[in-house]
């Protein structure tokens, strides 16, 4: 069984005020579960004590973000448990899915997606392994796109979905796979702050990592629908004007 710990980062000890009645919730309903808060100070000192080869790759993110990302694999491969983002608001005990050996969550954002704001798993789980051994790998991985990106791809979402379709999730016995339904409902970055959310979760505005050019990806995943038929308008604009111009011309 995956032991009931749930594991949540911050910078201190002084949870941000808005995030607060979030990690209430997930105290208070799940209280049955062991809650630990990893400052910075905690994860390095961690990593330090536990992953001596790894370090090194620690320190040399750009981007504390990263650090963070990195390690919710590194605790959860350590001990087992549950980690959440903070600014997810629980709903429901999660005692229910304690019977698997690892639990992802379907990202609110992109269908084909894994987020990484959420994972259950048991201790020294074998694709936890897998995804600690290649982070080195990806140190680098897609730098020159810029902070977002980067960031999705050498630690994040991103990274955690090519991690699963190297690995075959298929090939992952005892595993479970949260819909839409129970874990964002409603919710994606577009609404975050202005949804019901799931039957486990409802999400609140975070995005603490976020730059200008996450506010760019952002806006284009949440009105590509509208830009598409932007461009269209655009186009057929184009289109009605060079054909009125070889019009005026014949008729010459």
């Amino acid at each position: 069984m995956i032991p009931a710990i749930l594991h949540q980062t911050w910078k201190t000890e002084e949870i941000p005020e808005n995030w607060q009645a979030a990690v209430k919730s997930c105290k208070e309903i799940n209280s049955n579960f062991e809650y630990m808060l990893w400052t910075d100070t905690k994860m390095e000192e961690f990593v330090q004590t536990n992953y001596p080869g790894f370090y090194p790759v620690y320190q040399s993110y750009a981007h504390q973000i990263q650090r963070c990302d990195a390690f919710r694999y590194l605790v959860l491969y350590k001990y087992g448990g549950v980690y959440l983002d903070m600014d997810i608001v629980c709903k429901k005990n999660l005692n229910a899915y304690l019977k698997y050996d690892i639990v992802f969550a379907a990202s609110s954002n992109i269908e084909t997606s894994f987020t990484n704001s959420f994972l259950m798993v048991i201790p020294q789980h074998p694709f936890m392994k897998f995804c600690i051994d290649n982070l080195p790998m990806y140190v680098n991985s897609y730098s020159y796109f810029g902070k977002h990106i980067h960031i999705m791809n050498s630690t994040g979402p991103s990274f955690l979905t090519k991690m699963l379709q190297k690995y075959n999730i298929g090939k992952i016995p005892n595993n479970h796979v949260l819909s839409k339904e129970e874990f964002s409902g409603d919710c994606s970055v577009c609404n975050n702050g202005q949804c019901k959310g799931g039957q486990l979760f409802t999400h609140i505005k975070g995005q603490t990592w976020n730059s200008y050019d996450s506010l760019f990806y952002n806006y284009c995943l949440c009105n590509y629908k509208k830009m598409i038929v932007g461009i269209a308008l655009f186009g057929l604009f184009v289109y009605l004007i060079k054909k009125n111009k070889v019009k005026r011309r014949f008729r010459r």
